[in-house]
C-alpha cells in the first residue's frame, strides 16, 4: 500500500507545486507580472477549496477507493489540457480544475491508509506519507532542470498551437496520477469504512485477505469471526435501545440510500461544530490555516527567489561595499524590472494597436528592456538540496514520532521555522537564504503532515475525511491569501513578506499547545 501511496503522495506535490518552476521560464512567454505569477500560484488552491466540503462528504458517504481512482485520473487528464494551453487565462482555468479534482484524493489518501494501519504504527505511517512528499518535492526540480533548460519549441497548425520546454514538463507531470488511478484499482476498499457503513461481511472478507498476505497462512485461519456492528452501536449512542440486534452483513438503509447521503452529510457536518469536537476542529482548522499560509506561499515562490538572485548575479549588477548584496537588493532590482517590462509590454500592445504589426514604429520599444528567461540549472539545484533535506528529517522524524509526540513538533518545531523565515531578511548570500529556506520549508512541510495525523486520532470514522477536507480547505485559503499578497509586500519592501511568513508560524506554534495528545490513541 505504501509503494502505491508513493505516486500518489508525488500527484498531489506535482499539482500544486509545477507552476512555480514554470514561472520563471514562461514569464517572457507569456508576459507576467509577479501579481500574475502570485495568482498562478494560488489558482491551484483555490480549485480546492471549492471542493473540500464536496469530496469529504463523497468519500465518507460512497467509500475511499473509488474516489481515489476517479480523482487522480481527471487530475492528469486537466493537466494534459493545461500543457496545450497557448495563454495564462487557459492555464489558468484548467489548473483550477485540476485543485477542484486533487483535493479529493489528497484528503482521502490520508484517512484509506490509516484505516488500515494499527495505532502503534500509524503515525508513523502518516510520517512515511511526508517522506514520500519531499521525494517528490526532489524529483520535481530534477525532472525541471532535465526538461525545462531545453531549447525546445514546437509550432504547430500554422502557429495555433505552439509548445515550448515548460509545458512539456507540465504534460510529463501528469505520469503520476496516471500512475496512480491505476494503482489504486488493485487495492480493497477500506474495511474502517465498510464496518461504519454496516457491510461487515465485506470488511471480514478483507480483512482475511490482508492476514493471508501478511502471514503467508490460509484466510480461513483467522481469528477474528465476527465484527463489531458500528452502525448499531452509533445508533444506540444517539438513542438507547433495549435488547442487542445481532451484526448484520448488510448496510441498513438509513445509511445505504441514496436519498439520505446529502442529509448525512450536512448531519456529520452539525456534529462536528459541537461538543466535544467543536474546540479540537477550531484548533486544528486555525493551525492549519497558518501553517500553509507560510509554508506554500514560501514554497511556492522559493525557485522565483533563486531565479533573482541568478538573474542578478548574471547580469553582474554592482555589488555593495562588502563584495555581496543582500537579499533585499537581489528584490527591489526584480520589482524594479518587471515594472519596467510591464510598461514596455503595454506600450508595444498601443503601438500595435495604432499602427499595426510595423517593424519600423516598434523597433525602438524592443531595444529598451529585454526580457530573457532564467533557465540556469543551479535554480534548480537549489530545490534539489531543499527535497533532500526533507528526506532526511522525515527519516529521523518517522523513527522518534512516537517519542516526540505531534503536539511536540507543532510547537518546537514551528517556533524555529519562524525563527528562520524572519532571519531571511539578513540573508547576504545565495548559501545562507538556501539553509534557512531548507530549514523553513522542512519544518513546516512535517508540522502540517503531523497536524493532519493527529486530526485523525481526534475524529471518528464517519468524520474523519471531511475533517481532514476540511482542514486542508484552511490550510489553502492561507495559500490563496499568501501567494496573492506576497507579490505585493515585495512591491512595498524587503522586510513585509519574511516579517509575514515568520510571525504567522511563530504565533501558530503558541496555539499549537491547546491541541490534546494523539500519540498511540486508537481510533474512534
Amino acid at each position: 500500500m505504501l509503494l502505491v501511496a508513493m505516486p500518489c503522495c508525488m500527484t498531489t506535490v506535482f499539482e500544486t507545486t509545477t507552476m512555480s518552476y514554470v514561472l520563471p521560464s514562461a514569464e517572457c512567454d507569456l508576459n507576467l507580472s509577479l501579481a500574475d505569477k502570485g495568482m498562478l500560484n494560488a489558482i491551484t488552491y483555490t480549485g480546492m477549496i471549492t471542493s473540500a466540503f464536496l469530496w469529504g462528504f463523497l468519500s465518507d458517504t460512497y467509500g475511499r477507493k473509488r474516489l481515489l481512482v476517479v480523482g487522480f485520473l481527471l487530475d492528469s487528464t486537466f493537466n494534459i489540457l493545461c500543457a496545450l494551453s497557448q495563454n495564462m487565462v487557459t492555464i489558468m482555468v484548467f489548473k483550477f480544475m485540476g485543485g477542484f479534482v486533487i483535493c479529493g484524493p489528497f484528503a482521502v489518501l490520508m484517512a484509506y491508509l490509516s484505516e488500515f494501519h494499527s495505532l502503534q504504527h500509524r503515525s508513523r505511517v502518516m510520517i512515511v506519507l511526508g517522506v514520500f512528499y519531499s521525494a517528490a518535492n526532489m524529483l520535481l526540480p530534477a525532472l525541471a532542470w532535465l526538461i525545462i533548460p531545453q531549447s525546445w519549441n514546437l509550432v504547430l497548425g500554422d502557429g495555433v498551437l505552439e509548445i515550448h520546454s515548460w509545458q512539456i514538463f507540465l504534460a510529463v507531470s501528469c505520469l503520476p496520477g496516471l500512475l496512480s488511478g491505476i494503482s489504486v484499482m488493485f487495492l480493497p476498499e477500506s474495511p474502517k469504512f465498510l464496518m461504519s457503513k454496516g457491510q461487515n461481511e465485506r470488511a471480514l472478507a478483507i480483512f482475511r485477505r490482508l492476514y493471508a498476505i501478511n502471514t503467508a497462512q490460509g484466510e480461513q485461519e483467522f481469528p477474528i469471526k465476527e465484527l463489531v456492528d458500528e452502525v448499531r452501536q452509533g445508533a444506540a449512542t444517539i438513542e438507547p435501545t433495549s435488547g442487542k440486534q445481532p451484526s448484520s452483513g448488510k448496510a441498513t438503509p438509513a445509511t445505504s440510500a441514496p436519498g439520505g447521503s446529502v442529509g448525512e452529510g450536512f448531519r456529520q457536518l452539525g456534529i462536528m461544530f459541537r461538543k466535544p469536537h467543536l474546540k479540537n476542529a477550531c484548533l486544528v482548522y486555525g493551525i492549519q490555516f497558518g501553517i500553509l499560509l507560510g509554508l506554500n506561499t514560501f514554497r511556492l515562490w522559493v525557485p522565483q527567489l533563486f531565479t533573482i538572485i541568478e538573474e542578478f548575479e548574471h547580469e553582474q549588477h554592482l555589488l555593495s561595499a562588502d563584495g555581496t548584496a543582500t537579499l533585499c537588493e537581489m528584490l527591489a532590482y526584480k520589482v524594479n524590472k518587471t515594472e519596467q517590462l510591464q510598461q514596455q509590454w503595454l506600450q508595444h500592445d498601443v503601438s500595435r494597436a495604432l499602427h499595426g504589426p510595423d517593424p519600423v514604429a516598434m523597433e525602438p520599444l524592443d531595444d529598451v528592456f529585454k526580457c530573457t528567461a532564467t533557465t540556469e540549472g543551479r535554480v534548480y539545484l537549489y530545490s534539489l538540496i531543499i527535497g533532500c533535506v526533507g528526506i532526511g528529517a522525515y527519516a529521523v522524524t518517522t523513527v522518534m514520532i512516537n517519542s516526540i509526540g505531534n503536539r511536540n513538533i507543532l510547537t518546537y518545531g514551528l517556533l524555529l521555522a519562524g525563527s528562520c523565515g524572519t532571519a531571511l531578511y539578513w540573508a547576504r548570500s545565495s548559501l545562507v537564504t538556501l539553509i534557512l529556506s531548507s530549514c523553513y520549508i522542512t519544518i513546516c512541510s512535517i508540522a502540517s503532515t503531523a497536524l493532519v495525523g493527529a486530526v485523525v486520532a481526534m475524529f471518528p470514522t464517519s468524520m474523519r475525511t471531511m475533517v481532514v477536507s476540511l482542514t486542508m480547505m484552511c490550510g489553502r485559503t492561507g495559500s490563496i491569501i499568501g501567494n496573492v499578497v506576497f507579490p505585493y509586500l515585495m512591491a512595498l519592501g524587503c522586510l513585509p513578506p519574511f516579517v509575514m511568513i515568520g510571525a504567522i508560524v511563530i504565533a501558530v506554534a503558541m496555539v499549537s499547545r491547546l491541541l490534546p495528545r494523539t500519540v498511540k490513541k486508537p481510533l474512534q
